[in-house]
């Protein structure tokens, strides 16, 4: 029951401005990164300087956490992007970014729940790279949604 832990993470009455500050520069990402295939390096910076300031006001994710989510997937997609290709750099900064924010337990959830629809798109359209800011987003929403029904 590894989703019941990454959903208790943080309380609704806690949840809702920093989930509403993280969700403005995703979304842009998102955006940018469907139409244009890029990016914004402002995107994964502001994302990364939330997290920064909400590991002081929210006891969790740990700051263990945070520093595993931020270079576990972040190594990983390094990886993966020298090896194979597809993965650009926003990629691997804007997942980076975000598992400083949400811990590696919730950057799991998040890539769980990305990672699926993104290989049914690249399946359906034949492409060899996706928008991942896209599903990264759609992931975000997932799980805030879940946070939500679990907290209430």
């Amino acid at each position: 029951m590894w989703w019941i832990a990454c959903t208790m993470m943080m309380l609704p009455r806690e949840i809702n401005m920093a989930l509403l500050l993280c969700a403005i520069p995703l979304m842009w990402a998102a955006i940018t990164d469907f139409r244009k295939r890029i990016i914004p390096d402002w995107t994964w910076i502001a994302i990364l300087l939330i997290g920064g300031v909400s590991a002081f006001l929210l006891s969790y994710p740990t700051l263990a956490q945070r520093i595993a989510g931020l270079l576990l997937p972040g190594i990983c997609l390094l990886f993966l992007a020298m090896k194979c290709g597809g993965v650009g750099g926003g990629d691997i900064k804007l997942t980076a970014a975000m598992g400083f924010y949400f811990g590696l337990n919730g950057l799991a959830f998040i890539l769980f729940f990305a990672l699926l629809p993104a290989c049914i798109y690249g399946l359906v359209t034949r492409q060899r790279s996706v928008p991942l800011a896209v599903f990264l987003c759609i992931g975000f929403f997932a799980y805030v949604g879940v946070l939500y029904i679990v907290g209430s």
